[in-house]
């Protein structure tokens, strides 16, 4: 598209074109400026809960992002985090991560089914029971 250089003020954008930046731009590409010691202390703290290093910056820039649109202190988040354990902490992080994501993509956790070790089942015969009643009264299969 060629550039119109002019002194008249510039023309507000139609709806086209409003759609045409949105689509180009998305709903996830929206960059957040975060400090730099919170920015540590939160890669830091999923360090150390055994996250490896890129985990743990992707966890953390997704876990500052979600503070900031809450309008929530992510210390105070992360010292609340400090209690959980790890199934707890590994639930927490699924949900947020989830609430960021594509809905196309999901995250989730695999329950592993427990097996018997015996089997228990019905056996069904067709066959016709017979009952034979003998003279005192029992009976016979």
């Amino acid at each position: 598209m060629a550039e119109f250089y002019t002194n008249l003020p510039q023309k507000d954008k139609d709806g086209l074109q409003n759609t045409i930046d949105k689509l180009k731009t998305g709903n996830y590409q929206e960059e957040y400026q975060f400090n730099a010691g919170e920015y540590d202390a939160a890669i830091a703290f999923f360090v150390q809960r055994g996250f490896k290093r890129e985990s743990a910056e992707s966890t953390a820039y997704v876990i500052l992002a979600q503070a900031k649109i809450d309008d929530v202190n992510p210390q105070e988040l992360l010292d609340k985090l400090t209690y959980a354990t790890p199934a707890q902490l590994s639930e927490l992080i699924t949900i947020i991560l989830n609430a960021n994501r594509y809905k196309s993509s999901r995250l989730g956790v695999r329950k592993t089914l427990a097996t018997k070790e015996t089997v228990s089942r019905n056996i069904i015969d067709d066959s016709p029971v017979v009952v034979e009643t003998e003279d005192d009264g029992s009976t016979i299969l």
